[in-house]
C-alpha cells in the first residue's frame, strides 16, 4: 500500500499563506477604517496579525516588548501606537482568513486528515467567555443568566457567546462565531453548517448535544446532504420517542400537522414546508452505563445514519468522540488563557479570540503532522497509550512560533522551527483509553484578565 505523507507543516503553510492573505484581504481588514494601512509606515498589517498570535499574556509594553524580541528586530513603536493600529483592524478578517487557512489545509492534505468510516467527525458546541468588565462590554455582550431588573445583575459576570464547528477527530476548529451571551447557540449552528459545506469537500458526520435539536437544523442537514446525530432531550418529539425502549434503534417516519407547528407560526414558509415533507428519522435509545442504585443511564440520539451501515455499537463511539471539544475548550481557555485578553475594548477581545483558535489549529496540525512524520511505537499493552502532549505543545509554540515564521536572522528562524518540531515529536504523555475528556481543574478567572489600557 502506497503511504502518503502531508504536504508540509502548518508553520510553513501559514507562512506561505500570510503575506498574500493580507493583501487579498485588505479592505476588509480596513474596516471602516478606509484611511487605515494605506501608506508604508513603521507598523505593517502583518506585523499586527503576527503580534496577535505572538501574545503571552504580560503587559502590553512587554508583549509589545517581546514580540519585537522575537523578531530580532529594534522595536520602531509605542505600546501606545501598537495598540491603536490594531484598534484600526478589523477581527472579522481575522476569522474569515483563519477558516480560509484551514479549508485550504484541508483540502491539501484530504487524504492524510484522519476520518471515521470514510466521514469527518464534526461536533457544534458553544461556551460562555468571561469578559472584561465594563460599561461599554456589558452594552455589547451582556451579562450572563442575569435580568437588568434583577438585584444581583451587576454582580453577575459581562460574558460572550463562542461558538464553534470542531473536527473531534483533528482536533481543529472548522468555523468560529462569536457574540453577545444571549446570542442563538441554533443560529450560529446553522452558520457553522452553511460554512462548512460551501468551503469544504469531505464527507462529514455533525454531531449536536441536546440544546441544538430543531427542525430546522434537521432539514438544513438533510437538504445539504450531511449526516448528523441529536443527542435529544426527552421533550423533543415525545410522541414519537416516547414510543422507543431502552436500547432499541427504530426508524419512524415524522409528520406535522397544523397543532404540531405552533412554534413555526410566525414563519409561514417554513411551517408549510414542515406540513408538506415526511422525515425519515432513526431514533436509538443506548444504555451508556449504570448509576449508583444499578439503573441504566440512557442516552436518547436521533440521527439519519442508515440501519445497514451504521451499528448501534458506532453511534455509541459517535457519541464519545464528540466530547474533544470540552477537551478544546479546556486548553482554550485554560492553557492558552483565551480569558486573558490584550485589553477591555471589544476589536481587541474578537481578535484575541479569532488569533488564538488559529493558533490553536497550527498547534493541533504540527501535532498532526508529527504523528505523521514520527509514528509513536505503543510500548505495552494496557489501559494506557501515548500521545503527544498537547500541553508542552502549546507551550513550545507560544515561545517561538515567531521566531520561526519570520524572525529577520536566518539562523533564529530555522533554529526555532527545529526546536519546535523536536520538542513537539519528543514530548509525549500516557492517556488513558476511552477518556472522554480530560480531568476538569477548577480555574476561577482573575477579575483582572485584561489589560486596562485599551
Amino acid at each position: 500500500m502506497e503511504v502518503t505523507y502531508m504536504v508540509d507543516s502548518a508553520i510553513h503553510a501559514v507562512h506561505d499563506y500570510l503575506p498574500d492573505a493580507s493583501l487579498h484581504f485588505l479592505e476588509l481588514i480596513k474596516g471602516d477604517n478606509p484611511d487605515s494601512f494605506t501608506r508604508l509606515r513603521k507598523l505593517s498589517v502583518l506585523d499586527i496579525i503576527y503580534q496577535m498570535f505572538d501574545r503571552k499574556g504580560c503587559s502590553q509594553w512587554s508583549d509589545i516588548m517581546n514580540f519585537y524580541d522575537d523578531l530580532n528586530k529594534k522595536q520602531t513603536i509605542t505600546e501606545t501606537g501598537f495598540y491603536l493600529a490594531r484598534k484600526k483592524f478589523n477581527p472579522e478578517a481575522l476569522r474569515v482568513m483563519s477558516n480560509e487557512f484551514i479549508a485550504n489545509f484541508y483540502d491539501n492534505n484530504a487524504d492524510e486528515m484522519k476520518k471515521w468510516k470514510n466521514h469527518l467527525v464534526l461536533s457544534v458546541d458553544g461556551s460562555k467567555i468571561i469578559l472584561p468588565n465594563t460599561k461599554e462590554n456589558e452594552a455589547i455582550f451582556g451579562r450572563i443568566n442575569a435580568k437588568p431588573t434583577s438585584k444581583d445583575f451587576d454582580s453577575k459576570p459581562v460574558s460572550g457567546l463562542l461558538s464553534t464547528l470542531h473536527d473531534c477527530l483533528n482536533d481543529t476548529f472548522l468555523d468560529v462565531k462569536f457574540g453577545p451571551c444571549s446570542s442563538s447557540e441554533k443560529y450560529f449552528a446553522s452558520k457553522h453548517i452553511t460554512t462548512y459545506c460551501e468551503n469544504f469537500i469531505d464527507s462529514a458526520i455533525f454531531t449536536l448535544d441536546r440544546g441544538y435539536p430543531s427542525m430546522r437544523l434537521v432539514d438544513q442537514l438533510i437538504n445539504s446532504k450531511q449526516y448528523f446525530v441529536f443527542r435529544l432531550p426527552s421533550s423533543f418529539l415525545k410522541a414519537y420517542t416516547n414510543q422507543i425502549k431502552a436500547g432499541e434503534d427504530k426508524v419512524i417516519h415524522i409528520t406535522f400537522d397544523r397543532e404540531s407547528t405552533n412554534q413555526y407560526r410566525d414563519d409561514i414558509q417554513f411551517r408549510q414546508h414542515l406540513m408538506n415533507t415526511t422525515y425519515t428519522l432513526r431514533f436509538t435509545k443506548l444504555i451508556i452505563g449504570q448509576d449508583k442504585d444499578d439503573q441504566d443511564i440512557v442516552e436518547l440520539l436521533m440521527s439519519n445514519l442508515p440501519e445497514d451501515e451504521y451499528s448501534k455499537d458506532d453511534l455509541k463511539e459517535l457519541y464519545h468522540l464528540r466530547w474533544t471539544i470540552e477537551t478544546s475548550y479546556n486548553r482554550l481557555k485554560n492553557r492558552m488563557k483565551l480569558e486573558n485578553f490584550s485589553g477591555y475594548k471589544s476589536t481587541l477581545i474578537y481578535q484575541d479570540i479569532y488569533a488564538d483558535i488559529w493558533l490553536y489549529n497550527i498547534i493541533s496540525l504540527e501535532i498532526l503532522y508529527a504523528n505523521d512524520q514520527v509514528a509513536i511505537e505503543q510500548k505495552q499493552e494496557g489501559e494506557y497509550i501515548l500521545k503527544r502532549n498537547f500541553n508542552k505543545a502549546i507551550g513550545i509554540m507560544k515561545k517561538l512560533f515567531i521566531r520561526a515564521l519570520i524572525s529577520m536572522d536566518e539562523d533564529t528562524n530555522d533554529y526555532a522551527l527545529s526546536v519546535i518540531k523536536d520538542n513537539i515529536a519528543g514530548n509525549l504523555v500516557w492517556i488513558k483509553k476511552g477518556r472522554a475528556y480530560e480531568r476538569k481543574r477548577t480555574t476561577t478567572p482573575s477579575s483582572m484578565s485584561y489589560k486596562s489600557t485599551y
